[in-house]
C-alpha cells in the first residue's frame, strides 16, 4: 500500500475503513484512522491506527523508509482508534520512544499492558528533528488531554481529533471531497462538544486531524467555523423532528413547517424514525429553534425520542427555541415530551399542541399558525 506526500518529508500514512465502525454517531460514511510520518535527522511518527489495520499503516510506512528507523513515536490521543497498533509497531521500530503527555501514558500502559521507554511531553515543549523543531500543544477535550504536533517549518497543525471528520475516501485533501464542512460540522457535535477556546492558529496553513481530510484550501474557513460553533452560533433555521405511526403526526409536522417556510425561515422536517441520530443532532446544533412531535407510547414517549432527548444532553445540546406536539390516541405523551424539553432548558414558547387520533382541518390550521409562531420567534433572534 502506498503512502501519500503532503509535503516534502511528510507523509500520510494512516488507513481507510470504509465499513462504518462502531466508534459512536455520524459515522455511515466510515471514516480513516490518520497517521503521519516526518522525514528528518531523526524520524517521527505521529499516531497510529486502529488495531485490525496494522498492516495497512506498516505497509505505507515501508513505502517511504525501513519502520526500523523511526526514532519518536508521537501519540497525542491514547484512545484505541490512535494507538491501537502501537505494541505491533513497537515491535518493527526496537528502539523508538513514544512521546506523549503523563496522562496518555498511563492509559497506554494500561491498554496495552506493557512498559515502553517514554518521552513524557507538556504543552509549549520542543522536539528537535534536525531541519524542523516540532513544538507540542496541549487541548483539553470532554475531560482528555490531546497533544497537538506543530510543524513551523511546515505551516503544519497535526490536530488530532480536532478539526476530524468521518469520511472514508481515497482523496487526502478538503478541497476533493464534497461537503465536508458538513462532516466537520457532524464530528464536532456528535464527539468534541462541549469546547473551549482555541489556541492561536492563525499562523497555520495546512490542518491534519486523525480523521477524515487534510485541510488545505479550507483550513482559514475550518477555523473559522470551530469558532462560530464554540459559541453555539446557529443559523436562522428551524428544525422539526417527529414520528408518526397512521400519518398523524407527520400530518401536523408538516402543517408547521408549512407555517414556519410561510414568514421566510428555513425548515428542515426529520423523521427520527428514518435519519441516523447523529444527523438529528448536527441539525437541530445548527438550528435556532426546534419543534419535537411524536405518538403516544403507553401513556409516554417511544424509546427512540427518549434515546434522542438522552443522547441531546449528553452531548450538551441545549437551550435552543422549541414547541412540541403530539398527535395520540389513549393518554397524551404531551406532559412527558414538556419534561424532557425542560430538562434540556429548551425554551418553550407555547403549550404542547395536542390532537387525539387524526387532526382535522381546524387542527392542521392551528399547527400553521404554530409554525408562524415560532418561525417569528427565529425572526426576533435574528434581528437582535
Amino acid at each position: 500500500m502506498k503512502s501519500f506526500k503532503i509535503k516534502d518529508g511528510i507523509y500520510w500514512t494512516g488507513a481507510i475503513d470504509w465499513h462504518p465502525p462502531k466508534l459512536g454517531y455520524g459515522i455511515s460514511k466510515g471514516t480513516s484512522y490518520n497517521s503521519y510520518i516526518i522525514l528528518d535527522d531523526k524520524i517521527a511518527l505521529i499516531d497510529t491506527v486502529k488495531h485490525g489495520f496494522t498492516h495497512e499503516i506498516i505497509s505505507r510506512i515501508e513505502d517511504v523508509i525501513d519502520p526500523s528507523k523511526i526514532d519518536y513515536m508521537i501519540i497525542g490521543n491514547y484512545k484505541m482508534d490512535h494507538s491501537g497498533s502501537l505494541p505491533f509497531l513497537m515491535k518493527k521500530t526496537k528502539n523508538a520512544i513514544i512521546v506523549t503527555t503523563e496522562s496518555s501514558k498511563n492509559a497506554i500502559e494500561r491498554y496495552h499492558g506493557q512498559k515502553f521507554n517514554f518521552l513524557i511531553v507538556k504543552d509549549g515543549d520542543i522536539l528537535d528533528l534536525g531541519k524542523r523543531k516540532l513544538q507540542f500543544i496541549s487541548f483539553k477535550i470532554n475531560d482528555n488531554d490531546i497533544l497537538m504536533t506543530y510543524s513551523s517549518n511546515d505551516k503544519l497543525l497535526f490536530s488530532e481529533d480536532l478539526f476530524s471528520q468521518h469520511v472514508a475516501s481515497n482523496f487526502k485533501f478538503d478541497k476533493d471531497i464534497d461537503g465536508i464542512l458538513d462532516d466537520a460540522l457532524s464530528y464536532f457535535v456528535n464527539y468534541l462538544m462541549p469546547l473551549g477556546k482555541l489556541p492561536d492558529f492563525s499562523k497555520i496553513e495546512v490542518i491534519a486531524p486523525n480523521h477524515g481530510a487534510i485541510w488545505g484550501n479550507l483550513s482559514y474557513k475550518i477555523i473559522e467555523n470551530y469558532q462560530k460553533w464554540i459559541k453555539s452560533s446557529s443559523n436562522d433555521k428551524l428544525t422539526v423532528i417527529y414520528s408518526s405511526t397512521w400519518r398523524g403526526n407527520e400530518k401536523m409536522a408538516y402543517a408547521i413547517a408549512d407555517g414556519v417556510s410561510s414568514i421566510g425561515i428555513e425548515v428542515n422536517v426529520i423523521n427520527y424514525d428514518d435519519q441516523e441520530l447523529g444527523k438529528i443532532a448536527s441539525e437541530v446544533f445548527i438550528s435556532k429553534a426546534v419543534v419535537i412531535g411524536c405518538p403516544s407510547f403507553k401513556g409516554g414517549i417511544p424509546p427512540e425520542l427518549s434515546k434522542i432527548f438522552s443522547y441531546f444532553k449528553s452531548i450538551g445540546l441545549n437551550n435552543k427555541l422549541a414547541a412540541v406536539f403530539t398527535c395520540y390516541e389513549g393518554k397524551s405523551p404531551a406532559k412527558s415530551l414538556t419534561e424532557y424539553a425542560s430538562m434540556l432548558s429548551f425554551d418553550l414558547i407555547d403549550s404542547p399542541l395536542e390532537v387525539m387520533y387524526v387532526p382535522n382541518k381546524t387542527e392542521l390550521e392551528k399547527c400553521f399558525e404554530l409554525g408562524v409562531k415560532i418561525g417569528k420567534e427565529v425572526k426576533i433572534q435574528k434581528v437582535n
